[in-house]
């Protein structure tokens, strides 16, 4: 069992999974349920809070989960070299290194590669309540699927933030679950904070 942090439409969510044998990136890519245990839904709404014993999601419902538990078999390693890129996913706007073998381009790898792709020295800034709030890790795995666009990093200085300018408003994916919302009318009349 390890911690989970993810990055939902509505919310933060906390909570424990179940990896068996493999890393993360391997669950998230490989099935479609993912059951979380103690669940903690932070809304980014307001702030509250609302929490379940357990919660089954689907994968396509988190645009970007925080890397824990074990790295992969370090023979297997490749040397690799980094790319700088940038990718907004829903209200997310996440700066990363993106890595490919020293023959290939990344970024031009990045349509080949599995749903969750993972990004070092991470950077993913969204809006809580008023604010805005920016986070750094050192790895964030990124649902590709969902990402409006990935592109090569050219200024990060000045980052095109999704709620500012000119921008159409925020549109949640197809398909995509209001995490906080259905669990609210799932548990309605239970306690929330």
């Amino acid at each position: 069992m390890i911690d989970l942090d993810a990055f939902a439409f509505d919310c933060r969510l906390f909570g424990g999974v179940d990896l068996g044998e493999g890393r993360l990136t391997d669950l998230l890519n490989g099935d479609v349920d993912l059951r979380i245990g103690g669940a903690r839904l932070e809304s980014l709404v307001d702030g509250h809070l609302t929490e379940r014993a357990e919660l089954v999601v689907t994968r396509d419902d988190l645009y970007a989960v925080v890397a824990a538990g074990p790295r992969g078999e370090a023979a297997r390693r490749l040397h690799t070299h980094a790319t700088r890129v940038v990718a907004e996913l829903g209200p997310y706007h996440v700066a990363g290194s993106i890595h490919g073998t020293a023959a290939s381009n990344p970024l031009a790898g990045v349509l080949r590669r599995a749903p969750w792709v993972p990004l070092t020295d991470a950077v993913i800034t969204y809006r809580r309540g008023a604010g805005v709030v920016s986070e750094t890790f050192p790895t964030l795995l990124i649902n590709r699927l969902l990402a409006s666009s990935i592109r090569a990093a050219i200024d990060e200085a000045t980052p095109d933030l999704p709620w500012e300018g000119s921008q159409a408003p925020l549109v949640k994916s197809p398909g995509a679950l209001d995490l906080t919302s259905s669990v609210l009318d799932e548990v309605a009349g239970e306690t929330t904070e």
